[in-house]
């Protein structure tokens, strides 16, 4: 209750000394509202004009294509509309597009230009007058036109100019320049994108011309040790791995028999230079089939089994050529050893016996070996040739892909090209031409009479607070209390009615 009691108060007085001090809140209120409100007739007004200009999105790659390569947005729409925006700005207020304009409208040929170019040409005299006039009409017309979206394929360019059919020709010839300059763009834009697309289309056409060449290749290369399934079975080269076991450990064998020979034929007297037996024709040219039959049976391993007729074929000659060789070796050494006895001769027959067996059972055993080796490297690669075989498939498929995109892309360029050509004129258009202003936008006068009203509130408020800040009369008992230090025994009312009265009677 007290709180509301003092509230209550705090408004009685509030509003008296509003009232005490009226005259100096409401003079300067009307005075400022007033002065405010007439300076704004001595402001040069200003006109707008704007022209609604039908846009049209920019040629690109397809959407499907640019994902195929990688290419996606930097930013989202509303951001890109805001650097549509932007781009649209720089390229109204260039150089290019305002010389154009300027040039159309003369607007170089003003005596205000030219005075702030003379004071400018006198502090650089080496300078062009020519640029400086353009570059002061460019400072002045980048803050005289902007552009804005008026929908979603529509600028709206504007400009301002204290003349309104300067204002209605400054937005109009801007959006003419404007759509003159977005068609050529366009076109240039359509053959960038076709000249792209033909140069990507032939490297992607040498690529998949490259990976096929290679298919076929790698087809080829997969065929020739492509093997047969009973060839690259386990138990045949298990066959083959026993042979090989055969031949090393039979030929060691046939190393030993020689060795312990020789000792024997050294201890026999015959000196080891003589341990050499002298080669007939016949016996080099079996040496020579011997050699060529094992080298037969080393290529027919990668055709037939190992238990196949002809390789038992191939080895049951090879055994009919040794055994050829080793009658012909007896010849020899009944020719060659004459002078010794007979049991000497004997045991030298089984030397060279020996000797050609170990050189055949090696020689063998090395051809198997390679052979094998050969086998296991092929079956090796099988799967890792056709891993590459299916890697190529997939890169053809790829390939394919985006040489077929980019001939439909190019198919496309070419077909916008030639539509952009024949309707040019309905690309980009003028949908509403700049009329001329009938009234100036600035000064906005309302908004001027408002601030004068509160400007000139607040001044009056703040003089009445000065002036009851400076007033020290005695205002309250407490007020007279405190300068005499004395109490108050009474106070007298003031009685504005007994001046009525006694002007009434006067």
């Amino acid at each position: 209750m007290a709180t509301s009691s003092s509230s209550m108060y705090d408004i009685r007085d509030i509003w008296a000394f509003a009232w005490k001090r009226k005259w100096l809140i409401v003079i300067p209120l009307i005075l400022v509202s007033v002065a405010v409100y007439a300076g704004s007739f001595l402001m040069t007004p200003e006109y707008e004009a704007s022209t609604i200009i039908a846009i049209s999105e920019e040629v690109r790659l397809s959407s499907d294509l640019q994902r195929m390569l990688g290419i996606e947005p930097s930013y989202r729409r509303n951001q890109q509309r805001r650097e549509q925006l932007a781009g649209y700005y720089n390229e109204l207020t260039s150089s290019k597009f305002l010389r154009q304009l300027s040039d159309q409208l003369q607007l170089d040929q003003n005596p205000e230009i030219d005075a702030e170019a003379q004071k400018l040409l006198m502090l650089q005299p080496t300078a062009d007058i020519a640029e400086i006039k353009f570059d002061l009409l460019q400072d002045k017309l980048k803050n005289k036109v902007g552009v804005d979206f008026a929908a979603q394929d529509q600028i709206l360019i504007y400009a301002q100019s204290t003349d309104p059919n300067l204002a209605r020709d400054i937005a109009n010839t801007l959006g003419e320049i404007f759509v003159e300059e977005r068609l050529r763009q366009e076109l240039t834009s359509i053959r960038t994108s076709q000249d792209f697309s033909d140069i990507q289309l032939q490297k992607y056409e040498a690529q998949l011309k490259e990976k096929i060449d290679q298919r076929t290749q790698l087809e080829r290369d997969i065929q020739r040790i492509q093997l047969p399934e009973a060839i690259a079975s386990e138990s045949n080269r298990s066959n083959i791995s026993s042979e090989i076991s055969r031949s090393q450990s039979e030929a060691e064998e046939y190393f030993n028999e020689e060795k312990r020979l020789l000792t024997a034929m050294t201890s026999s007297g015959i000196a080891s230079s003589r341990l050499t037996l002298r080669e007939s024709d016949q016996h080099m040219l079996l040496k020579r089939d011997l050699r060529s039959s094992l080298r037969s049976l080393a290529e027919l391993m990668s055709k037939h089994v190992w238990s196949d007729p002809q390789i038992l074929n191939l080895k049951l000659r090879q055994n009919t050529l040794v055994q050829s060789i080793e009658n012909d070796n007896r010849v020899s050494v009944e020719d060659q050893f004459s002078d010794v006895p007979a049991d000497v001769r004997e045991e030298l027959v089984k030397l060279f016996n020996a000797r050609t067996n170990h050189e055949y059972l090696y020689s063998k055993g090395t051809y198997l070996r390679s052979s094998l080796n050969e086998l296991t490297d092929k079956i090796n690669l099988a799967p890792e040739y056709q891993a590459r075989l299916t890697r190529l498939n997939e890169d053809i498929v790829t390939a394919t892909d985006i040489r077929d995109r980019f001939a439909r892309q190019q198919e496309s360029s070419s077909i916008s090209q030639a539509l952009l050509q024949d309707a040019s004129s309905s690309k980009y258009r003028v949908v509403e031409p700049a009329k001329r202003p009938l009234e100036p936008f600035k000064p906005k006068r309302n908004t001027i009479a408002l601030a004068g009203i509160v400007l000139g509130l607040m001044i009056g408020i703040g003089a009445a607070i000065v002036a009851e800040l400076m007033d020290n009369s005695l205002k309250k008992v407490e007020d007279v209390e405190s300068v005499l230090g004395l109490p108050v025994l009474g106070i007298t009312p003031k009685a504005d009615f007994l001046q009525k009265i006694r002007a009434i009677h006067k």
